[in-house]
């Protein structure tokens, strides 16, 4: 009832939407390297984040096809317990690298947000500070 604005307060809409775009990247051109290292890393960590249900896999065939065998009698059949081990070591490592490289893409991503936030704030200080008294 109020409109998606909080407490119904009306949300109130840039009047100029690429105008303001264009100053906000102007803010963010000085840290285009750390942008990139952020991108970089938060593509890396999204592939070492699907490999591992698809390694895992691998695991859960292995224990399947080794119960079933023993279940219908297979001569010979057993659960190689070694592969498994290898393969949750395999594991352990992809999801402690994605986890880094999500810990450095939120790290620099931080640093990137206060920075800016720094220089906007100092921006709208020093306008305020060069406003006349009358205009207050």
């Amino acid at each position: 009832r109020g409109g998606p604005g909080a407490m119904g307060m009306p949300v109130q809409k840039a009047k100029d939407f690429k105008g303001t775009l264009r100053r906000l990247a102007g803010y963010l051109k000085p840290h285009r390297f750390a942008l990139l290292i952020v991108l970089l890393t938060a593509v890396l960590s999204t592939v070492f984040s699907i490999l591992g249900p698809k390694i895992m896999g691998k695991a859960t065939t292995e224990l399947f096809t080794g119960m079933v065998g023993k279940l219908k009698g297979v001569e010979g059949a057993k659960i190689d317990f070694t592969y498994i081990w290898h393969i949750l070591l395999v594991l352990i490592c992809l999801y402690v690298i994605s986890s880094l490289f999500s810990y450095i893409q939120q790290y620099v991503m931080a640093g990137i947000a206060q920075k800016t936030v720094y220089d906007l704030r100092k921006d709208v200080n020093e306008k305020l500070a060069r406003l006349p008294l009358k205009f207050f």
